[in-house]
Formats: structure tokens, sequence, C-alpha cells
């Protein structure tokens, strides 16, 4: 049994509790996998650990199953499936075994993969599911072919000879799927079974458990669960709807839990969704530094992350005691990786925007050798979220507050920057406007449409024609990233927040990521009002009006490249209800300029055909 991985896309739940022992209808899932081994008449299982091993070996030591003899392999440094497999050669013998993913949920009769895997010379026989997932194998005639693009999602549990021992690596991390791969190149056999009348889900990420506790909830005629923990306490009043309450968690009569997940002894009091945990059981050791230089006590404070972005950082909000209380203290603590350069820039950014005097978060702690900062807390109400539910007269009021001080960022930013030593991302340049027109071939029309390769090479042509004009623009500071999630409202003015792609470049970018921004797709006439407001006062009317559209089908070209790439990604398929909006949008850009037939006519097909 694999419970090994460090459950990186169920952090910070995972610093809690590791994903095995996560509870599911009030057993982890790791006791519900081991019941089911135990009555499919298997007497004996090794179970890989690495994080959190003395949680997992406490679990099978306090609750053990009747029958069942559970022994564990640590691995101090991860092996990967292949690797934990060669590392628990002792365990087998000349027989064939189960390998099982620790972290699913399954409800399934085992008998057509021990009939599939006895009735010819298989190397493995893997369960297969073809109706949900994400699809990565092809099959034919019930082998294997191929463990990519495919019409089958394996599901994490293989009846397997111990054969495949023969093409593991002697050392090092390894992958099971490689290793099948190489036995199938030798003339091995890989089969697949799909079982009728199954139940498979991968908890693979926070939305998946709530997702599963929903599909699996014990009185199916009810439309909202909640599922509670050992020892939670509910005051009278308190409201929770589709949530999962762990052990000994608080829950005040004025919380507000809806959708949410609350781990062990947290303690709620206000309106929350999403995560709740305590901040001594979420934050790992430099996060606490931080907090605690901020005067907040860990072992008493509350973090709800925020939703995931993409931007390769992580942000949590740390309350002062309990979590939602409105008068409570919070802040935001963002960490980020190497894996994009300008998350490094966040916090020289936002000190130097707030000298030219645009609002944006005040940055709190900067610790980069930690890559982790702490920043002001605004609030959460994006400008995206808030635009349905104006009035014509509040959007075109909002916007313009907005604009105003965009301009005041193209006016004087370069020139401020320059005189800074401000560093900043490359400009847009011939090599940028490729790499976006790549970026939305390589992820919308290729991998998400499946495009011929000369439509692909009709649109590039087209797209490259709509760069040439744009490079013709004066270049001045822009902010890069100016949609509305980027824009919050705290006390009805706009804060300016992911602003560390800022860079040179044309001034209508901005004006486009904003104005025409499929998050709202603002009305042609509030559009048009706001945009003549903006050529008029730049002093070059003209060019702006002419500009501006070319400008929106650059930068709708990169937001569908985005949408696609952050779609397929885990817990973000939401990105994929923009699709449409942004199509509509780039439809209302190319009836305001001349040619680009290629792009015109694809964008019509699409409309009436896919989306």
């Amino acid at each position: 049994m694999l419970a090994a991985g460090l459950g990186t896309r169920m952090r910070p739940l995972s610093r809690d509790l590791p994903k095995p022992l996560m509870p599911l209808w009030g057993k982890p899932i790791l006791g519900h996998v081991l019941e089911r081994l135990r009555a499919w008449g298997v007497r004996d299982v090794l179970v890989n650990c690495h994080h959190e091993p003395g949680q997992i070996l406490e679990y099978v030591r306090r609750d053990p199953v009747p029958g069942l003899k559970v022994s564990l392999s640590f691995e101090p440094v991860i092996l990967g499936t292949g690797g934990a497999l060669r590392r628990a050669a002792w365990f087998l013998d000349d027989r064939p075994f189960w390998l099982i993913n620790s972290d699913i949920v399954a409800n399934l009769d085992p008998s057509p993969l021990v009939r599939r895997f006895s009735t010819g010379h298989q190397l493995a026989v893997l369960w297969m599911d073809d109706r949900r997932g994400p699809r990565t194998v092809q099959m034919k005639r019930g082998l294997v072919t191929q463990f990519q693009g495919g019409t089958y999602t394996f599901c994490g549990l293989h009846l397997v000879s111990p054969r495949i021992l023969d093409f593991l690596p002697a050392e090092g991390f390894a992958g099971i799927i490689p290793a099948y791969e190489r036995a199938m190149k030798c003339g091995e056999r890989v089969a697949g079974v799909c079982v009728p009348g199954s139940f498979w889900a991968d908890i693979g990420t926070p939305r998946q458990y709530l997702d599963v506790h929903r599909e699996l909830q014990p009185v199916k005629r009810r439309r909202d669960f909640v599922a509670l923990g050992h020892g939670v306490t509910i005051e009278k009043g308190a409201r929770i709807v589709n949530s999962v309450i762990w052990d000994g968690a608080r829950i005040r009569r004025s919380a507000r839990i809806e959708d949410a997940i609350v781990g062990r002894d947290a303690d709620v009091a206000g309106p929350v969704s999403y995560i709740v945990l305590r901040a001594d059981r979420a934050l790992d050791a430099a996060e606490q530094s931080a907090i605690r230089t901020l005067g907040f006590d860990p072992d008493r404070a509350s973090v709800i992350p925020v939703g995931p972005r993409g931007s390769a950082r992580t942000f949590m909000r740390v309350t002062a005691g309990a979590a939602g209380r409105a008068s409570a203290r919070s802040v935001l603590l963002v960490r980020y990786t190497d894996e994009r350069e300008e998350n490094a820039l966040y916090a020289g950014h936002a000190r130097f925007l707030a000298r030219l005097g645009l609002r944006v978060p005040a940055v709190l702690l900067d610790r980069p050798d930690d890559r982790l900062c702490v920043i002001e807390d605004v609030g959460n109400e994006p400008l995206q979220a808030a635009v349905p539910g104006m009035s014509e007269a509040t959007v075109l009021r909002t916007y313009r507050q907005v604009l105003q001080q965009v301009e005041r960022l193209h006016a004087r930013g370069a020139v401020a920057a320059r005189r800074a030593g401000l560093r900043l991302m490359a400009p847009f340049s011939s090599s940028l406007y490729q790499w976006e027109r790549d970026f939305f071939a390589t992820h919308f029309l290729g991998h998400r449409l499946r495009e011929r390769p000369g439509t692909i090479a009709a649109i590039r042509d087209e797209l490259a024609l709509v760069a040439a004009r744009l490079l013709r623009a004066p270049r001045v500071l822009i902010h890069r990233d100016l949609q509305s999630s980027n824009i919050l409202l705290c006390r009805g003015e706009p804060v300016f927040i992911d602003f560390q792609g800022m860079r040179l470049g044309p001034a209508v970018y901005d004006l486009a990521s904003l104005l025409a921004d499929p998050y709202v797709s603002l009305p042609e006439p509030i559009q048009e009002r706001l945009l003549d407001g903006c050529a008029r006062r730049s002093g070059h009317a003209s060019a702006i009006r002419n500009l501006f559209w070319w400008a929106v089908i650059e930068r709708l070209a990169q937001a569908l490249g985005a949408y696609a790439r952050l779609s397929e990604q885990p817990g973000m398929a939401y990105f994929a209800q923009h699709i449409r909006p942004a199509l509509l949008m780039m439809r209302r850009a190319l009836s305001r300029v001349e040619k680009l037939p290629a792009l015109r006519g694809w964008v019509k097909t699409v409309l009436a055909e896919r989306h």
C-alpha cells in the first residue's frame, strides 16, 4: 500500500493530517482501504510511508483490522512507486500481489481482475474506469498500449507479478509506469479491466475530498451534508452546510460554515469556506516564525488558505483567534517558488507602487531567503465578483477610479522605475509576443481544441501581424495582468495586486486587459465610454482608439492559452468557464479591425460548433 506521498495538492490540510489519515465519514481513508483488502481475503499488508510516519504507525497500532497483519516500510527519502516496490522485495514471494494507493476511495468486486490475471501470461492487471477521471491510458482488446492521451483512467489498483522487479532500476527514485513501459517494450503484457458497478474516486484536492463525502453520504435523500469528527463542539445557532469538521473543532454560535473543511481543534466564529486550520498545524517553521514577528501566537491563530491561483504562489489568511471573526486582526502570508522569476519581485514592486501613489497592500514583512512575505489584508472582494451586483453608474465610477491610478502608472512609472533602479521583467518585444503566440497555439489551439496544423499556422501568422502593430506603440510601465481578479475593493476603493510581472510595454495592453476582461465582459456601451475617456486624457486619442482592439486580440490569445493550461491542473477546472466569454470578446475585437480573415473565420466556427 502506497502511503508515502507528501500530499502536496492537499496542503495545508496534509500538514495537519497525512492524506491517508484524513477522515472519510468518521474513519481514516487508510482504514477504509485496509478493511476493503481484508474483505478480499488479504492477510498481509506492507504500507510504505515517509510524511508523518509516526501518525500512520500510531493509527495502525491503535485501530487494527482483525485478521490483517500490517507492516510499515519507512522511506527517509521518497523513492517513488517503483522504488517503494524495490525496497519491499523482501515482502514478496513468487505469487502475484496487490499494489494500491492509500488515498483512493474504492468499492469493487476484485474478481474480474483476478480472472484476467489467471487467463493469460500478464505482468499486471490494472483497474480502469472509462467514465471519470483524467483518462490517460490507451487500451486495445484489453491490453494497455500507451500511458498517455487515452480514453481510460487508471484507478490506482494493480494486481502484479513479482516479475515487475526485473524492470525497476537498481537504485534511486523510480516510478511504476516507466517500469511497465519498459516491460511492454520487452514483450510483457499489461492488461486493464473496467469493473461494472464499481465506484472509484481520487482524493487529490480539497474539492475532491468534499465531493467524495457528498457522493458517499449515508442518507442519499439529503441534498446537503455535514460530516463530524470526534469531540466537536457546536454552539446553538451555528450553521454548517456541505462541510467536514475534524476532531476537536470548536464551532461558535456565530459560525457560518459552507463547503469547508475545518481542521483538528480549529476555532470558527464567523463565515468561512474552503479550509480552516489552527496556525500551529497549518504553518511550517519559517511561516510560524514570520507571524510571531508580527505579534501572532501560532497556538491561538487561525489560517484560512486562499483558493488556488495561477501564479505559483500560495496565500494564507492568518487571523488572531477564531477564524471568521470580523473584528479580529488578520494578515495575508504569501509563499512562492522559483518556478516564476517575477514572484521574488513582489515586495519591491509593492513599495515602489505605493511611493508612486497607487493603492497596493502594504508589505509588513519580507523574507526572500524563505521565499515568503506577509502583506496587509485588504479583504477578499475582487472587482470580478463585485461588478455583477453594481449599477451602471457604480461600474463607471469604479472603473474610472481604477483607470485614474493606471494612467498615473503609465505616465510616471517608467521614469520613476529607472531612477529607483527597479528590477523589472523583460519588456514587451517581438520575442515576448512570439512567446504569447506559442503559448496560445500550444495550450489552446493544440492541446484543448486539437486544431489542424494548417489552421494553427494561419492564426499564428495573423497574430504576428497584431504583434507588429503593437511593437510600434510607445512603451510605458504597465501592470501586465490588469484583469478584474487582480483588483480588490477595500471599503469601496480599488487596490491592485499581482503586479509582480510589471514591465515596459504598450499602454493599450493594460487597457485591453481591464476593459476587455472575459472575467467581467463589460457591455459594449460601458466599454466604449471608458475607452473614450482614456483616449481623450492620453493626448493621443486616435492612436489609442485604433490600437486598443489590436491589443484586445493579443491579450485574449494569451488569456485563452492560460485558461486552457490552468483548467487542466488539479482543482482548477473552473478556468474553462472563461473560454466562451473570451471568444465572444475576441469576436467583438475582430469586428473592429481590418484583415485577419483566418482569426475571424476560426472564432466564428469555434463559437458555433464547440463553445
